[in-house]
């Protein structure tokens, strides 16, 4: 019996080799998540040049030096007012203006380039009449303090500068990485590639012939998931029959086989059948130290990478969460492929955790912390869907190196909607 992290890494090795570099637009990256394949450096700076962050009026910071302020023994309680400075046009967003003498001042947009001769702007709402067109404006500040130069001013290269490195590679690409990229100028990244998938899902008692068959939910949330990713798939369904199963793979133009059902210790386990009959398989079958999902293979098989995962619904789900997800991720190590957070538990457990096994339950977060939705068994697939968290029950003593350990009395939880 192996641990959970030992086969993570496992079926990583299977699908890593799979993936390649592409090269895509930023139009092609919005749907799912891909993981960067070089670094990226800007070729510009971010802001481009200076521009105002609000609306209102450009000028020189100078122009307010000279100008009279408002004797305050004489108007006591009131904002402290700055003469009366003439306005001479006007910079939208986009456009930029003619040169500004000392002493006037531009009506100005927020977004709008600073045109040369100022490097300040005061808000509309600190200006009487306080409102766009008027020949000429006074500065109203309620503190009397004059404005510094560069308020309200965003500098060129205040976000980024031409040359920094702006996303490295190996990082997971979210929106506002995209949104940094576009920002640069940047229009397409170098990003990992996924394989074309193989969904299999085996049994003599998923075929509509059967006499005493079952509706079929495990190559639903399998392609699911991978679509959610951005993985190609196909779906395939083979009754009991090993030969039958080496064929219809072999046949496949797939990259990586996903099977469920068929490796645990019954009569009738064709995916273990099946790497008997194939002389070039290099299957792995061992229990994994878990529950649900404890029936666990992968390598090679029928001239394809194979992963095999347990035929129970909800055993085949977190099986997918636990080890397919984070290799499609290209999540080599432990880094986790869902949110983390630690929750104590609202009402303590509902049942006692297996001996020397990571537990792996279904949770949503209650009023008063933690609740479990539906109980350990691997069947449960409603109260599953119910469930915003999969929860991480460890064994009684982890290690120091325990990916899935608490801290303290509140639970690993990954966050799965």
């Amino acid at each position: 019996m192996t641990t959970a992290k030992m086969h993570r890494l496992r079926v990583f090795e299977t699908i890593a080799p799979h993936t390649e570099t592409q090269t895509l637009p930023l139009s092609a990256l919005l749907d799912a998540p891909r993981r960067l394949a070089a670094d990226v450096d800007s070729p510009i700076d971010v802001p481009g040049f200076d521009n105002s962050s609000m609306d209102g009026y450009a000028l020189a910071a100078a122009t307010l030096d000279g100008l009279a302020a408002g004797d305050p023994q004489t108007r006591p309680n009131t904002p402290e007012r700055f003469g009366s400075i003439p306005v001479r046009g006007r910079v939208a967003a986009g456009a930029r203006g003619r040169p500004v003498d000392e002493g006037t001042a531009v009506e100005i947009m927020t977004g709008a380039p600073l045109p040369a001769g100022t490097d300040t702007v005061i808000r509309i709402e600190d200006t009487s009449p306080g409102a766009f067109g008027a020949e000429s404006v006074s500065v109203e500040l309620p503190d009397g303090t004059k404005p510094r130069a560069g308020a309200f001013v965003r500098a060129r290269g205040s976000d980024v500068r031409a040359g920094q490195r702006v996303l490295s590679a190996g990082t997971m690409l979210t929106p506002a990485h995209l949104g940094v990229a576009a920002a640069c100028g940047v229009t397409e990244l170098s990003v990992r590639t996924l394989p074309r998938v193989l969904v299999v899902s085996t049994g003599d008692e998923i075929v509509a012939e059967a006499a005493a068959g079952i509706n079929d939910a495990n190559s639903v949330t399998l392609s699911a998931g991978l679509a959610r990713l951005g993985v190609e798939t196909e779906v395939a369904f083979v009754p009991d029959d090993p030969q039958q199963l080496l064929d219809r793979v072999r046949d496949s133009e797939a990259d990586v086989v996903i099977s469920t059902g068929g490796i645990s210790k019954g009569a009738h386990e064709v995916v273990r059948l099946a790497a008997e009959l194939d002389a070039d398989s290099s299957m792995v079958f061992e229990p994994i130290a878990m529950q649900p999902g404890g029936p666990q293979g992968c390598g090679r098989l029928a001239d394809h990478a194979w992963v095999a995962l347990p035929g129970n619904p909800v055993s085949t789900l977190i099986s997918f969460e636990m080890f397919v997800r984070p290799a499609l991720l290209g999540l080599a190590g432990q880094e986790p492929p869902r949110e983390v957070e630690y929750h104590r538990l609202a009402h303590g457990f509902d049942e006692a955790p297996p001996e020397g096994k990571l537990q792996i339950r279904r949770g949503r977060i209650g009023p008063d912390g933690l609740e479990f939705v539906g109980g350990s068994r691997s069947h449960l697939l409603h109260s599953y869907a119910e469930a915003t968290h999969l929860v991480f029950v460890s064994a009684e003593e982890p290690g120091p190196d325990d990916p899935f350990a608490a801290d303290g009395d509140r639970l690993k939880t990954w966050k799965i909607r």
